[in-house]
C-alpha cells in the first residue's frame, strides 16, 4: 500500500513536471511571437561609435559614416538606402539600391558621403526604405520606412582642424 501510494505521487509529480515545462516552452514561443516588427536603423561615426560623425566638410572632400540595419521583421526584407543633402540626392554605391536581410540579420557598413555644394547647417537626411512596405505620399513619392539626421557644414577651404563632434545625440 505504502508503495502503491508512492508511485502515485510520483506518477503525478512527473505529470505536473511536464506540463509545466510545456507551458514554459509555450510562454517562451508565443513572447516571441508577439514581439512587434520593427528595424534598427543607425549611424555610426567612422570609428563605430555612436559620435565623432564627420559634419565640417570641405567641397570636394568626403567623410564617413556608418549606417546599420538590423531586420526584426520576423522574416526577410529588401531595403533601399537614400542620401539626400538638403533634399538633393547623393551618389551611392550600388549596394545600397538592394539590401536583402533575413529576420534578426544585421548590416553595418561604411558609407562615403562627399557634398556636392557649399552652405552651412544643411540637413543630411540618411533615408531607409522598407521595399516591401512601400507607403505613398503621392504618386512617386514615397515615405521612408526609417530616417536619420545629421546637420553639416561644407565650406570652400578647412579653417578648422576639427572636423568631427563628439555629440551623441541624433
Amino acid at each position: 500500500m505504502y508503495i502503491r501510494r508512492l508511485v502515485i505521487l510520483i506518477l503525478i509529480s512527473l505529470a505536473l513536471l511536464a506540463s509545466g515545462c510545456e507551458e514554459i516552452m509555450n510562454v517562451k514561443q508565443s513572447s516571441e511571437s508577439l514581439q512587434e516588427p520593427s528595424t534598427e536603423f543607425y549611424i555610426l561615426g567612422p570609428d563605430g561609435t555612436a559620435e565623432n560623425y564627420p559634419i565640417d566638410y570641405v567641397l570636394g572632400e568626403n567623410g564617413t559614416v556608418i549606417i546599420g540595419i538590423i531586420n526584426h521583421e520576423q522574416k526577410p526584407v529588401n531595403y533601399t538606402l537614400e542620401v539626400k543633402l538638403e533634399d538633393m540626392p547623393l551618389p551611392l554605391s550600388d549596394i545600397w539600391k538592394k539590401i536583402c536581410l533575413g529576420n534578426n540579420e544585421t548590416l553595418e557598413k561604411a558609407v562615403t558621403i562627399t557634398p556636392l555644394f557649399e552652405g552651412t547647417n544643411m540637413k543630411l537626411q540618411f533615408l531607409l526604405y522598407n521595399n516591401d512596405k512601400k507607403d505613398m505620399l503621392e504618386e512617386n513619392v514615397s515615405i521612408p520606412y526609417r530616417n536619420l539626421n545629421l546637420w553639416i557644414n561644407v565650406t570652400t577651404q578647412n579653417f578648422s582642424k576639427n572636423n568631427s563632434t563628439p555629440s551623441t545625440a541624433i
